[in-house]
């Protein structure tokens, strides 16, 4: 029997961002040569969430994930719970993506607060939430375990924490997301070999970054790019490329399965 190709799913990234939406034909003609069949594509704020709810109606790879970035955190107008819940009532998407982020600018305890309203959003519709954390995973940690009800499915995008963090999470049940940042910071290395493959995804975070002029180097962008971190990422598990694939495509399906059922 003829093993079938390979899928690639870039688990994160931006096609909404401005260095993107000219060229987006021509991305998602190469994401589909490539073999990347599926994206989970983030709004950050809510001038973005009808853009990325209009590329997924017609780009049938992307699947929409809106919510309020903690970098975007002041930019919330009031009512904007009210008026992404209707939004979710009416198109099938996750939440995201959304957090904690004590490196920026905003309030943090207004990023609290958006990040707790989310979480609970997601509880009650059962939708996948995307959540960005940095320098913030104690609290994080704090919010995720002392919810009272049941736990949304989860991923941590880009994740760079410890170790007893990443057991943690997994304790939760969230699935851990890695960016090309893999490729390049071998601190990240342990915990990647640490996280069970069942719990395991990897992304672009493609935010329309110029593209690198050595197209060896490990600088991954657009969705096109992921299979060159899925290569570099099944070598360091000691796997073959193709089974690699197949279980990260799982981890996607499992994640987004209250969305549309495998």
């Amino acid at each position: 029997m003829r093993e079938t190709a390979a899928r690639y799913l870039d688990s994160h990234c931006h096609l909404q961002a401005s260095r993107f939406i000219p060229e987006m034909s021509r991305i998602m003609a190469r994401a589909r040569t490539a073999g990347v069949t599926r994206i989970f594509c983030n709004a950050t704020r809510e001038e973005e969430w009808r853009t990325v709810v209009d590329l997924a109606a017609r780009e049938e790879e992307v699947l929409p994930f809106l919510g309020i970035h903690p970098w975007f955190a002041e930019s919330a107008r009031a009512d904007w719970e009210v008026r992404l819940m209707d939004l979710l009532l009416q198109v099938p998407a996750g939440i995201g993506e959304c957090g904690l982020d004590k490196s920026c600018r905003a309030d943090f305890s207004l990023q609290q607060q958006l990040f707790a309203t989310q979480l609970q959003m997601a509880s009650e519709l059962r939708r996948p939430l995307v959540i960005h954390c940095v320098r913030a995973w104690g609290r994080l940690l704090e919010l995720l375990e002392g919810c009272a009800g049941p736990l949304p499915p989860m991923m941590i995008h880009s994740f760079s924490g410890s170790i007893e963090t990443l057991q943690r999470l997994i304790r939760l049940g969230c699935f851990i997301s890695f960016s090309p940042r893999l490729a390049t910071d071998s601190t990240i290395h342990p915990c990647f070999l640490a996280t069970p493959l069942t719990r395991l995804l990897l992304e672009t975070d493609g935010q329309g970054r110029p593209a690198p002029a050595n197209e060896q180097t490990m600088v991954y962008d657009e969705p096109a790019a992921i299979p060159l971190l899925y290569q570099s990422a099944a070598r360091m598990r000691d796997m073959e490329l193709h089974t690699f694939c197949h279980e990260i495509w799982r981890n996607g399906e499992i994640f987004t399965d209250t969305l549309f059922p495998r």
